[in-house]
């Protein structure tokens, strides 16, 4: 059974799954889909064209699928936002619904989005992405599995970030950032690869060799399709590279000491 508290709002259009618990003056609006086992906190708010994943948990006050901020958009179209099981939301927290007709913005599973972070409409956000407080995205910003966002990030439309790329807080975004990299500062550079995330993620010994190699000789001016290395992380890094982008990848730092805490993450 669905556990809805009395002062929420539910449209009757509205489907919830089995064991669905909607808190205080939360509002779920007609042709919501919420899956089974998720928590929707005091104040949450839900607008139609909202699917939300299994297991989900939504902290006081998140709204979900919200008009876009763009001037141009009309209200009257109809989009929505897909969510994938197992994300959580911390208080705050914000999604926009896409700007195409019958577009998504799209959140793969086991994403974790900390208080007042911001995904903005036609976002890619994949699997395991963490975003940590004050984090922003503007529009149409893909980021990649297990990627790692410090707070107070604040990222440019049309940017990509990278599969288990860890970005350092209070950085400013404003071009790509490569898979696997660890980006800081402002002007924002590539310090070298995300250490400690790659060995959370089992990429170590040889492969972690490997992938050092490739990005050094990226470092050095080699073209994408001449980095060294068969592994799949090189793979996944020659692809990337070799695919659109609107805004071009961030520099890659030569030389220098590394400041206390630039591997942290991911």
């Amino acid at each position: 059974m669905s556990g809805v508290h009395a002062t929420a709002v539910v449209h009757p259009d509205a489907r919830l799954g089995a064991g669905v618990a909607v808190g205080p003056h939360a509002v779920v609006h007609e042709g919501v889909a919420v899956g089974d086992g998720c928590r929707l906190g005091a104040g949450c708010v839900l607008h139609s064209g909202v699917t939300l994943g299994a297991d989900c948990e939504l902290s006081e006050h998140v709204v979900l699928g919200g008009v876009p901020q763009d001037l141009a958009f009309d209200p009257a179209v109809a989009s929505g936002v897909e969510i994938g099981a197992g994300c959580r939301f911390r208080e705050f927290a914000t999604v926009h619904r896409s700007t195409r007709p019958g577009g998504v913005t799209r959140i793969g599973a086991g994403c974790f989005f900390m208080f007042s972070a911001h995904v903005a409409h036609d976002c890619v956000v994949e699997d395991g992405v963490v975003l940590a407080g004050y984090t922003a995205l503007a529009g149409h910003v893909e980021v990649g599995t297990r990627a790692f966002l410090s707070g107070h990030v604040l990222v440019h439309q049309h940017v990509r970030i990278g599969r288990l790329a860890m970005v350092a807080g209070l950085t400013p975004v404003d071009r790509d950032v490569l898979p696997f990299g660890l980006l800081g500062r402002s002007p924002a550079v590539h310090y070298g690869l995300n250490r400690v995330g790659l060995k959370r993620a089992g990429i170590e010994g040889e492969r972690y060799r490997e992938l050092e190699r490739a990005w050094r000789a990226l470092r050095d001016g080699a073209a994408p399709a001449d980095l060294p290395g068969a592994g799949e992380e090189v793979a996944h890094l020659r692809a990337w590279l070799a695919a659109p982008s609107r805004r071009g990848h961030a520099p890659l730092r030569r030389g220098g000491a590394r400041r206390e805490g630039d591997e942290a993450g991911g």
